[in-house]
């Protein structure tokens, strides 16, 4: 008999996988990857497994993803007071409202019935989605049964296929897990690899291609100096390609490298630029240059964005996506942020030296005057290789 029912439990988990809605994963993992990049926080809310399974969720959306998640579930001691001298059903919703959630923000629900008030099932998480709604926050979830109030009023919610009545609270609970593990990997949101996966790499043989990680602004394209210190372009008719710059980078790419551009864009957080004018900036470099993608941090802060350079997370995406072996590639350009960049992720460091006025806070691996120098320090490195020569341990070039 235990074995039946462990051939009928895993059956279910079966059908449960094939029939449950991809779609609607990829619209969440789309949302999340604009809340990230917007600087919202990611609330999560649940009941009894559900609630252990908030805790677990919030930290590897903060840990793989670098999101800025939270639970109320993780605070007992407010949860216990909340509910002793208020009530159980506006724990949640006075949580969101002492937080100042906001349409910056987002409401993730983990839960079997997805809240009934009418039944009187998970009201404190009813009582917390019209709080949300109030306060204009995007709502995802995952859900039974027929998704209840979460589904009703929320954006993007994974409604777990019901195989099963007997077993509907054990495939709810266990598919949240996969569904919620499910995003923190994808490519549109991962930034950092679990523990076991970065040590399997780091002890597996060398097969990843190399890559070369390019800056944008003064070194791909011209910078303005204001104050002695580079900015971007603000429109597309200030947007000038720098001279040399495709004929080195079509080295590089005959070479064997990918090129994944790198790039902080905080001026579109700060009010002083579009998000579409940086796009277009961009279908440009893809149309005009051999570029294999581009990467771009809209945040303002590296304390809280671990894709805002210094922070490696852009490097370290691109890394996951193409299977980059980092430790054979390079990272180019002409601010220490991208130096700290690329020490982080384990990557040979090359500083184009503009002489802007600002301190030069990391030390690279190389100094050179220009992209088209800086590849062919990289070329000779390559030959260097090749040869079983020096490692070419750069001063300037």
């Amino acid at each position: 008999m235990h074995q039946s029912h462990t051939a009928e439990y895993f059956a279910e988990a079966r059908e449960i996988a094939e029939r449950i809605d991809h779609d609607m994963i990829e619209r969440i993992a789309g949302g999340l990857a604009d809340l990230r990049a917007n600087g919202g926080r990611l609330f999560l809310l649940g009941v009894g497994g559900s609630a252990a399974n908030c805790s677990h969720a919030v930290n590897d959306f903060r840990k793989l993803c670098g999101i800025e998640a939270y639970t109320p579930v993780d605070n007992v001691s407010e949860l216990t007071a909340r509910t002793n001298d208020e009530g159980w059903e506006t724990v949640f919703s006075a949580w969101l409202a002492v937080s100042r959630a906001s349409h910056n923000d987002a409401l993730f629900v983990l839960s079997v019935g997805g809240g009934d008030a009418e039944h009187k099932i998970s009201v404190n998480l009813v009582r917390a989605l019209d709080e949300a709604k109030r306060r204009g926050l995007r709502i995802y979830g995952v859900v039974g049964r027929q998704g209840g109030y979460t589904r009703q009023v929320g954006d993007a919610v994974v409604v777990v296929p019901t195989v099963n009545a007997a077993r509907v609270t054990s495939h709810t609970e266990a598919f949240q897990a996969v569904v919620w593990h499910c995003l923190v990997s994808h490519p549109k949101l991962q930034i950092a690899e679990a523990k076991w996966e970065s040590t399997a790499k780091s002890t597996a043989s060398l097969t990843g291609r190399p890559a070369i990680f390019l800056d944008r602004d003064g070194v791909l394209n011209r910078a303005f100096i204001r104050d002695g210190k580079p900015q971007a372009p603000r429109t597309l008719e200030e947007f000038e390609i720098l001279p040399g710059v495709g004929e080195a980078l079509r080295a590089l790419s005959k070479a064997g490298f990918l090129l994944i551009v790198v790039t902080n864009q905080p001026d579109v957080a700060r009010g002083l630029q579009r998000r579409e004018v940086v796009e277009g900036m961009h279908d440009r470099l893809l149309r005009e240059l051999p570029v294999n993608d581009i990467k771009v941090c809209y945040d303002t802060d590296s304390a809280t964005s671990m894709s805002y350079k210094p922070k490696p997370g852009m490097l370290l995406q691109a890394a996951g996506e193409y299977g980059i072996d980092l430790g054979r590639s390079y990272m180019i350009g002409d601010r220490w942020r991208d130096v700290g960049a690329g020490k982080a992720a384990g990557c040979f460091t090359i500083f184009i030296d503009r002489r802007y006025e600002e301190a030069l806070l990391e030390k690279p691996d190389a100094i050179c005057d220009d992209l088209p120098e800086a590849v062919a320090l990289i070329m000779r490195r390559c030959t260097d290789f090749q040869r079983g020569g020096p490692d070419g341990e750069a001063q300037r070039s």
